[in-house]
């Protein structure tokens, strides 16, 4: 068997394997960092594969999740730190319930790897994993939205920037409606309690998308 043949095989062996492992842990969230360590199937090896036959999916730049691209009529009800809060609540202009049903995009290029009813306050979420492109700092970042009324993706799909995944909700009435965003640079943790101390995997989303439009 030829070099280029053998060379072939192996990258379609290592393009099944990855969509078969995404779909496989993406519906199981780990409870921890040890979980996500000793898990088999929940490597970076699998991301970089998916991503290296999905070239046009690399994330280039960001945007903000709502008002897209520039959260144009909405405005920060919560700020990332705020009482420890580990993420952004975003809520349009008019206050109240008046972006119920609103449309909430991806923050930049990925792959769904959550979009599910959770429990304990968060309701419907999908968790996007990026992979920057040329990043001086970061290889990937984990993008969440919660408390969503409708899921318009499915785990394993691959988005673009600006695409819309769902729409704002109320995390079946338990808030008044906004969207829960947060920023991760430890991907594929537990959902977590969405306040804490401990600030650890986390970014603050605003000033980070600010200053990564392009890059």
């Amino acid at each position: 068997m030829s070099s280029l043949l053998k060379y072939t095989l192996g990258l379609a062996i290592l393009a099944a394997l990855a969509t078969i492992s995404l779909s496989s842990y993406s519906t199981t969230p780990h409870k921890n960092h040890k979980d996500l360590i000793e898990s088999p199937i929940n490597t970076f090896y699998y991301y970089d594969s998916l991503f290296h036959f999905n070239p046009s999916y690399l994330t280039r730049g960001f945007d903000y999740p709502v008002g897209k691209p520039d959260a144009e009529d909405y405005y920060l009800a919560s700020r990332f730190g705020n009482r420890n809060h580990l993420g952004e609540d975003w809520n349009g202009r008019g206050g109240g319930n008046t972006d119920l049903g609103d449309p909430v995009y991806a923050a930049g290029n990925g792959v769904v790897t959550v979009a599910e009813d959770i429990c304990c306050g968060w309701g419907n979420v999908v968790r996007v994993v990026h992979k920057l492109e040329g990043h001086s700092e970061f290889n990937y970042l984990e993008t969440v939205y919660a408390h969503l009324d409708k899921i318009y993706v499915k785990n394993g799909q691959l988005l673009t920037k600006g695409q819309q995944l769902g729409t704002i909700g109320t995390a079946h009435g338990t808030y008044l409606a906004h969207l829960h965003f947060e920023l991760r640079d430890f991907i594929d943790m537990s959902m977590g309690p969405g306040y804490s101390n401990d600030w650890q995997g986390y970014l603050d989303p605003s000033p980070f998308i600010r200053d990564n439009r392009h890059f």
